[in-house]
């Protein structure tokens, strides 16, 4: 829906909107957009999601000590000390016309900011399941995915759907916030009344600058590299948190780098699609603080680079070259303890059996394909672009 014809229906609506520091500029001009629909709209409400509105905190770290002054608004938390905190009540629906969902994606699975959202519409589908006499609307600012239409993974299989997954998304998606929520709205058959304001009324049709949406992907760079890396998050591997370069560096204190069979294995697939610099390095925060650690600098030189593929490979190697140092993470992980939090990131036994030393690298390329082909065929009608 065309930008001019929605404020003019919902300017002096009651508003809210998912949001932080990754809505700014376009062509509203150079402000957060949440200052924008409090001057212009009716605003109401602002719901904050993981790492809090200007991505001060890190991740899995509650927002709740946040503390922000905009007036009469309503600051909501999103992301507290409890599961429950992810859902968004009805009473609180019950006080507004409309929600804006104006907020940068990374296009991965995991990245949980269009997890929230997705859980925002579920509770207007479960409102307006009741006959509720009034009737919540939704609006996605659309913007640029990142990474583009890239594609990368399996779907998430249901019993490891979780706030870092929803069920039947391939690792990498290459959809916008607009087209990714759309494609929940009709999967899950969510009764929602939804507009996307297409990229390029607001937002440009190219990114010309970069906000970091969190504080650990400092770049669009990061985002190329994202959607396998983040699978260490689930090993005792850092992943660079704590270094300037997030994702993109990554290793461990019993890492050597001098271990010619290891560099060896782990440039065995790499085709001229990427390109490792054995580095150490000195995380200041997260796992390895202030310990010296050695690892990579994981550098894509092609489009091909797939990313899963490459961390997949990573870990296997690692857990066979260090068996005796390599470790899953056990324990809670973002609000779910029944299942490891490297189950909940891979989200496919076929893939949780080849980190395990099932089947080859090229049987699991073969695998990938065929799913990313089929994911192809399936949003083919929810493109927008």
């Amino acid at each position: 829906m065309e930008w001019k014809k929605l404020e003019k229906k919902y300017a002096s609506a009651r508003a809210g909107i998912l949001t932080n520091q990754s809505a700014f500029g376009g062509k509203l001009g150079q402000v957060y957009h949440f200052e924008y629909f409090r001057e212009n709209w009716n605003l109401t409400h602002i719901f904050l999601p993981e790492h809090g509105l200007f991505a001060e905190l890190q991740d899995q770290v509650s927002g709740s000590s946040l503390k922000y002054n905009y007036g009469n608004i309503k600051i909501i938390n999103l992301y507290g000390e409890e599961e429950a905190s992810l859902v968004l009540s009805k009473e609180v629906l019950k006080e507004l016309d409309v929600i804006i969902i104006d907020i940068r994606d990374v296009g991965a699975r995991y990245y949980t900011f269009l997890t929230s959202a997705y859980y925002i519409l579920k509770t207007i589908h479960d409102l307006n399941q009741e006959s509720y006499p009034h009737t919540v609307e939704a609006i996605v600012i659309d913007s640029p995915n990142p990474v583009g239409r890239k594609i990368e993974g399996s779907p998430l299989k249901p019993e490891y759907e979780s706030f870092v997954g929803v069920s039947g998304v391939v690792h990498k998606h290459g959809l916008t916030p607009g087209e990714l929520l759309n494609y929940y709205k009709q999967k899950f058959s969510l009764n929602v009344k939804l507009h996307v304001c297409e990229i390029g009324e607001v937002y440009f049709k190219k990114d010309d600058f970069w906000i970091p949406p969190s504080p650990n992907i400092p770049s669009i760079e990061t985002c190329l590299v994202y959607s396998g890396q983040c699978l260490l998050e689930g090993t005792n591997l850092s992943e660079g948190r704590g270094t300037t370069r997030p994702f993109e560096i990554f290793g461990a204190p019993f890492l050597d780098i001098q271990n010619k069979f290891l560099l060896v294995q782990l440039n065995r697939y790499a085709n001229e699609t990427y390109f490792l610099r054995p580095l150490y390095f000195q995380p200041t925060f997260h796992k390895y603080a202030n310990t010296i650690c050695g690892g990579f600098q994981l550098i894509p030189t092609s489009k091909k680079f797939h990313s899963l593929l490459f961390t997949l490979h990573f870990i296997r190697t690692v857990r066979e070259v260090y068996p005796n140092h390599f470790q899953y993470l056990q324990g809670p992980y973002e609000f779910r303890s029944d299942k490891r939090a490297i189950e909940l990131l891979v989200g496919d036994p076929i893939l949780l059996s080849y980190l395990e030393g099932k089947g080859s690298y090229l049987e699991m390329k073969a695998y990938l394909r065929e799913k990313e082909e089929e994911w192809e065929d399936e949003i083919e009608e929810i493109k927008i672009y």
